[in-house]
């Protein structure tokens, strides 16, 4: 018991000494693709450094660029539920991206759609055949020379106007 008493002071002396040994530097960077990297050595470029000491415990603690405005321009999200947040955004972001691009590509298809209808019906108004409409009574009237004139005006400038 009396050895035991008297190496208790020199185990604790050891102890005292091998804590700062356990004690790792980190350091925390945000690439120019804004990503954050770490590593257990500075980065070569001029990026933004965030020094993080982390023990063998698992604590860490945070210095000098924690606390900066440029640290908190840089956008990161810092905690779990920011990152969730950000995700969650960044998907809804691209569920509208894509949903304006489909209206934009059916209306694209809608209109090209519209402009070959009337660019044949020009066609078949300037062949010189006999043109016909329907009128209310779902019977054909056959049109005269003068309203197949104003048809034909009338399509050229909706081809001109809509269909470019």
């Amino acid at each position: 018991m009396r050895h035991l008493a008297r190496c208790l002071p020199a185990f604790a002396v050891a102890a005292l000494l091998a804590a700062p040994a356990g004690a790792q530097q980190l350091y925390k960077s945000i690439g120019p693709d804004g990503r954050v990297q770490y590593s257990d050595r500075p980065p070569v470029s001029g990026q933004k450094v965030e020094k993080i000491t982390t023990s063998r415990a698992g604590s860490s603690s945070s210095s000098t660029a924690a606390a900066s405005p440029d640290a908190a321009k840089a956008g990161a999200p810092k905690t779990a539920a920011e990152q969730e947040q950000a995700f969650r955004q960044r998907r809804i972001d691209a569920e509208e991206k894509a949903k304006k691009d489909e209206k934009l590509a059916q209306d694209n298809r809608a209109k090209e759609e519209s402009c070959t209808g009337a660019r044949r019906e020009l066609a078949a108004l300037q062949s010189g055949g006999r043109a016909a409409r329907m009128n209310a009574q779902g019977e054909r009237i056959y049109l005269e020379d003068d309203q197949v004139q104003q048809e034909i005006g009338r399509l050229q400038h909706e081809i001109s106007e809509g269909c470019k």
